[in-house]
């Protein structure tokens, strides 16, 4: 399946955020947005995701544009993954994962056991069984952030998108996130992913975007997009990237 942006301009009534934006994502595949705050990531994702309405251009998946699908639709084709959060319920893990399959049933629908079953098997992905009855509130913020995106599987969309899912875990959790996020293109999940680590995008992206000013800078392997200089120029911050092994760069600023 792909997921294809034409020429899409996003944002407000009266203020455009974004202009003329393109890009596509693959399932297998997984695409890296960075840019610096302001840069229009969070309000591209918003209108990707059918939460804001977009000011101009396409979004299609297969060839179809998603401009007249029901939310319901939409959400069997694209699942969110927010920064971890917490609930004002201390609802069990398999409960928060289980209401992705409210994408799946009528308004006034209740899960059935392949319901269940599909949630059990998202949490078993994830590696989260051993959490199944445990409360999300009382769980660490890394375990939140997995459950979240459990839930995303659970809902059996082809395309996740995820709004910084390392952001605010320790470096331990970081692994995790990064771990699950290379399983899941290797199951054949279309990722669209925003980071502020650009270490994080050598490691996982299949193609890297650079946001700024609401515009598409550049787009392409990480490699390539994700040079010094770019990079200088997007952040205003210098900084030197280096290969630690073949395959393997990091990116580490200059304090001076």
């Amino acid at each position: 399946m792909r997921l294809e942006v034409s020429a899409l301009a996003c944002g407000y009534p009266g203020h455009k955020v974004t202009e003329a934006i393109s890009f596509s994502v693959e399932t297998g595949e997984a695409l890296y947005l960075l840019g610096p705050n302001g840069s229009g990531k969070t309000t591209l994702f918003k209108t990707v995701l059918g939460l804001l309405p977009r000011l101009d251009g396409t979004i299609a998946i297969d060839g179809t544009d998603t401009a007249a699908w029901s939310r319901a639709r939409l959400a069997r084709a694209l699942a969110y993954v927010p920064q971890a959060h917490t609930p004002p319920f201390p609802y069990s893990v398999h409960d928060v994962v289980l209401t992705a399959r409210s994408a799946h049933l009528g308004m006034f629908g209740q899960p059935s056991r392949q319901d269940v079953a599909i949630a059990d098997e998202a949490i078993e992905t994830l590696g989260l069984s051993h959490l199944a009855k445990a409360r999300y509130t009382e769980i660490s913020g890394g375990e939140r952030q997995l459950v979240l995106i459990a839930r995303a599987v659970a809902q059996q969309s082809r395309f996740l998108v995820l709004d910084e899912p390392t952001s605010n875990l320790d470096f331990g959790n970081q692994v995790k996130v990064l771990k699950k996020i290379r399983e899941l293109m290797s199951r054949g999940y279309g990722l669209l992913v925003t980071t502020h680590l650009p270490d994080h995008a050598f490691l996982c992206a299949s193609r890297v975007a650079l946001l700024s000013g609401g515009k598409l800078i550049d787009i392409g392997a990480p490699d390539s997009v994700l040079s010094e200089a770019r990079l200088k120029q997007t952040y205003g911050v210098n900084l030197k990237i280096g290969e630690v092994e073949p395959g393997l760069k990091v990116c580490v600023p200059l304090i001076q």
